[in-house]
């Protein structure tokens, strides 16, 4: 594989933050988001057009990973929001990387661990 291909999941603050580390790794280049405002797609949008790399939106972060196209995820996501999105990811066989906190509760700590371990 020559290059890692990540879709970031929430482009909020912290998901364009992402989307900017990401730019600056060598071989490694966003090419799409999920998120379902419209006001952070508008960011993410303004943010890779001044980086210079093309990008496709999703406003529902499950359309962006059955449309395949990526290799890994950012979960940027609203906290409380994690371990719901991280079913989604778990299924479509994707590496992720989640924003911290990784969960806002012990029981979908413990729901998200177990399926990572199976992952």
């Amino acid at each position: 594989m020559d290059e890692i291909r990540y879709g970031v999941i929430g482009s909020g603050m912290m998901g364009i933050e992402h989307m900017l580390n990401v730019h600056l790794c060598e071989g490694a280049r966003v090419v799409a988001i999920a998120d379902p405002n419209e006001g952070s797609q508008g960011w993410a949008r303004l943010t890779a057009k001044e980086k210079g790399f093309p990008l496709d939106v999703f406003a529902d972060h499950r359309a962006m990973l059955e449309r395949g196209g990526i290799d890994a995820v950012v979960v940027a996501t609203p906290n409380h929001t994690h371990a719901a999105v991280l079913g989604a990811v778990f299924e479509s066989g994707l590496h992720a990387m989640v924003e911290k906190p990784l969960c806002t509760t012990v029981e979908d700590a413990v729901r998200v661990a177990a399926r990572a371990d199976a992952h």
